[in-house]
């Protein structure tokens, strides 16, 4: 399975919304629509229409809350 972008393009929007999280003062950044989760991460789904969150500290830290049937497309990508 390929990637949506390159590592680079996904550590530029990262650094990116990292920049404007700290312009704002915001120490995290928590993420619902997938649309987002893929503009910044690459992640798609199947699984758009169930709960899941990602949440982006301003270090850097990117963690996903999914079921587990998206785990394996989580860890690709």
């Amino acid at each position: 399975m390929s990637l949506a972008f390159s590592r680079a393009e996904y550590l530029a929007r990262l650094d990116a919304v990292r920049a404007r999280m700290a312009d704002a003062g915001h120490d995290a950044l928590l993420l619902f629509a997938q649309e987002s989760m893929f503009w910044l991460t690459g992640y798609d789904t199947f699984g758009y229409c169930h709960f899941q969150s990602m949440v982006v500290t301003r270090d850097g830290r990117v963690v996903l809350l999914t079921r587990s049937a998206d785990k394996r497309q989580a860890e690709i990508t």
